[in-house]
């Protein structure tokens, strides 16, 4: 074939490939709404609309609104839910433990009611949420051996994990040289709530952040993914932390007790403030943690710097 009619082929059908691949641009113009476009929604939407606008709006609730503080309405047979408050009672006032923090999560539109908060500091015996009192029981004239046996069954039979490793470590160090006067009182502190000796033998001060701050929305920042950790076990040491999760010590903690969660604090009462036998249990923690070994911590009764954690419940011990 002639090289000047393949050229010529060639050149024709270029204008045909152009044209074939080019788009087409469309627009559309804009359009009034019409009375049919209101078949799209509804019959009852404007009903529901001026419902929604005329109701009262629902109380907030912290996460220290507990249904344990607050009678809360029922709705039928159950309990309203919160989005539901305010059409089943309208003059309902959820309670707070904390008043400040219905005031600050509000702007001040909603009072915390102080006046209808609980009780901040609870007797021996009594509970969160309940009307009626537990009497400790009162044991006289034992001698010391039986006290000590007591005391150790006590101390290892409690109704959480933590509390039954806490005590029961203790009780095998302590018991035995712990003179009458010091059994008294350890007899008398066994009587309070597992969680409350167990958060007041181990909690972060009272200044440090907990997980009720953070849950209202506090931040703190962190430098190269460090943070300053406070307790009586590390008091103020720096620790490195996890990138996913900040603030929860990697090192340092008891294996029992790992984990991202830093409960709210507990004030310890007046009656076990400055008490001998807290304190004894606080150098107890602190020298079976790591910040006990860092510290090289001498004053602990009894117990010698290991940072071992509460490791598992001691061997039955018999005193003579």
């Amino acid at each position: 074939m002639n090289c000047s009619r393949v050229m010529i082929r060639r050149l024709a059908t270029r204008p045909l490939i152009a044209s074939a691949s080019r788009r087409c641009i469309s627009s559309s113009s804009g359009r009034l709404a019409d009375a049919g476009d209101k078949q799209r929604y509804h019959s009852n939407v404007e009903e529901y609309r001026k419902y929604q606008i005329e109701r009262a709006d629902n109380p907030h609730m912290t996460n220290t609104n507990t249904t344990i503080h607050n009678e809360m309405p029922s709705l039928g047979k159950d309990a309203s839910p919160p989005e539901m408050l305010s059409a089943t009672d309208a003059d309902f006032v959820p309670k707070d433990r904390i008043p400040e923090n219905t005031d600050k999560m509000t702007g001040g539109t909603q009072p915390g009611d102080p006046n209808k908060v609980s009780q901040s500091e609870y007797a021996v015996g009594e509970m969160e949420g309940i009307s009626f009192r537990v009497e400790p029981l009162r044991r006289t004239g034992e001698d010391l051996p039986t006290m000590r046996a007591r005391l150790l069954y006590q101390s290892r039979k409690r109704g959480t994990l933590e509390s039954d490793l806490l005590l029961s470590t203790f009780a095998a160090e302590n018991l035995s040289s712990m003179s009458r006067s010091q059994l008294e009182q350890y007899d008398r502190f066994l009587d309070e709530n597992d969680w409350d000796i167990y958060y007041w033998a181990t909690q972060s001060e009272a200044n440090t952040p907990t997980s009720l701050e953070y849950a209202e929305g506090a931040t703190t920042e962190t430098k190269n993914q460090t943070t300053e950790y406070s307790s009586p076990a590390t008091p103020g040491q720096a620790q490195e932390t996890d990138a996913w999760r900040q603030g929860a010590p990697r090192s340092g903690e008891w294996a029992q007790t790992v984990g991202a969660f830093k409960p709210a604090y507990r004030p310890v009462p007046q009656r076990w403030k400055e008490s001998e036998v807290l304190s004894l249990l606080r150098r107890h923690v602190k020298a079976r943690s790591a910040g006990g070994v860092l510290e090289n911590v001498e004053d602990a009764a009894n117990t010698k710097p290991s940072g071992s954690g509460l490791g598992r419940m001691p061997e039955v011990q018999t005193f003579d």
